[in-house]
């Protein structure tokens, strides 16, 4: 057996804003599980402000599979600015308790992590079972170097076994223009073998990566459930000398 380093978040970036998607429940057929990006946080001036984004085409996907908006924010007001942090702080466990550095190690972050309140939400996706929310940061403008932990999307449907994969393997991005869904796509591969898709909100975060910075990258964990398996990857970008 292989010995596995573990490698963690050394340069932890403030995003300069965080997505908000939304999944519908499981208990709709698999292919109508996708996620979509409903809702942004931004600083306006210091102030962190929540948008709905109703005018896109996901958004309005996510209306039809039964999106009802986030419970602490009125659907019918596009733009809140109480509480913005806080209603998604509450999702994460308390900074001051005794096990945070535990919690801060499954996303590979530093035990003594400064970050904001931003990018903590950004890092870990404050996400809760059941509920279909996660939080994605936009790292576009994000100095280099830096490090983050990514899902590969769409893996369940690519036929690979996740008992082929082992923490620690590399992959790497290749991007697809000619996507019939979506031209911005990439993909992921492992040893020749397509294992998914950067998520859609971390397109142009990549797309950036790929073109100013050179990118490595391995598979960090592997979880989920058999119907649903999901992997996880450790992404390190450096820029381009």
């Amino acid at each position: 057996m292989r010995d596995i380093v573990m490698r963690q978040i050394e340069h932890v970036a403030e995003p300069s804003r965080l997505w908000l998607s939304w999944q519908p429940s499981s208990d709709v057929g698999p292919e109508s599980r996708r996620r979509h990006v409903v809702a942004e946080i931004v600083l306006d001036n210091g102030e962190p402000v929540f948008r709905y984004l109703n005018q896109t085409a996901d958004y309005q996907l996510a209306k039809l599979e039964g999106f009802q908006g986030y419970p602490a924010f009125n659907r019918g007001e596009d733009e809140h600015r109480k509480g913005v942090l806080e209603a998604f702080v509450r999702r994460l466990p308390s900074r001051k308790r005794r096990d945070f550095a535990e919690y801060l190690e499954k996303y590979r972050l530093p035990a003594d992590f400064q970050g904001s309140d931003l990018a903590l939400l950004g890092y870990t996706g404050a996400k809760l079972p059941g509920d279909g929310f996660e939080l994605c940061p936009d790292l576009t403008t994000a100095a280099l170097p830096l490090e983050t932990v990514m899902e590969v999307a769409g893996f369940w449907r690519q036929g690979v076994s996740q008992s082929d994969l082992h923490i620690g393997d590399e992959v790497q991005f290749l991007p697809e223009p000619l996507n019939s869904v979506d031209e911005r796509a990439i993909a992921i591969y492992w040893s020749g073998r397509k294992l998914g898709y950067v998520p859609r909100p971390m397109l142009p975060s990549v797309h950036r990566w790929l073109s100013a910075g050179k990118i490595e990258a391995s598979i960090d964990r592997l979880n989920g459930k058999p119907e649903r398996p999901l992997v996880y990857l450790f992404v390190g970008v450096t820029p381009v000398s």
